[in-house]
């Protein structure tokens, strides 16, 4: 069972003062850091295999953004079509077609 604390009164403040200012100290002392050279550096959060790329992959599948440049992707059909053929042309919206698909 509990006991309520009574409320006492202090016959000597000064010594009471002191001795809370002791207990302070030694509290505070147990708890200062160590000394530069023991301390260990923090350890970079490392995921597990996979993780990141699920992420990526997510990231990619939710956004609207042409992954690869205009330009270059223009580029690289019409280099790929001239194996094929040499006077091929193509509407800008094709290739835009092709590139979103």
């Amino acid at each position: 069972a509990r006991y309520k604390n009574v409320a006492r009164k202090s016959t000597s403040g000064q010594r009471r003062n002191e001795l809370t200012h002791k207990v302070l100290e030694t509290k505070t002392k147990h708890h200062k850091s160590p000394p530069a050279t023991t301390l260990k550096k923090k350890k970079k959060k490392r995921f597990q295999p996979g993780t990141v790329a699920l992420r990526d992959i997510r990231r990619y599948q939710k956004s609207t953004e042409l992954l690869i440049p205009k330009v270059q992707f223009y580029r690289l059909v019409r280099e790929i079509a001239q194996t094929f053929s040499m006077d091929l042309r193509f509407q800008c919206n094709a290739i835009f077609a092709l590139q979103e698909g």
